[in-house]
């Protein structure tokens, strides 16, 4: 029981804190600034992993 509490406990944490961010627009470019950066970050890291792992079969 006390797993769902807190998982209902922080849903209503991040849905006050998504509305405040809907609601500003500096808040928006921020945050969608910083997912850009890392969605860019994740992809670099996996062409580097599928780059080492063609290294490995081609020896």
């Amino acid at each position: 029981m006390t797993n769902f509490s807190n998982n209902k406990n922080s849903r209503e944490i991040v849905s006050k804190l998504a509305a405040k961010v809907m609601g500003d627009r500096k808040l928006l470019l921020i945050l969608s600034d910083r997912v850009y950066e890392l969605m860019h970050e994740d992809l670099r890291h996996q062409q580097e992993r599928s780059t080492n792992y063609g290294r490995r079969l081609d020896k």
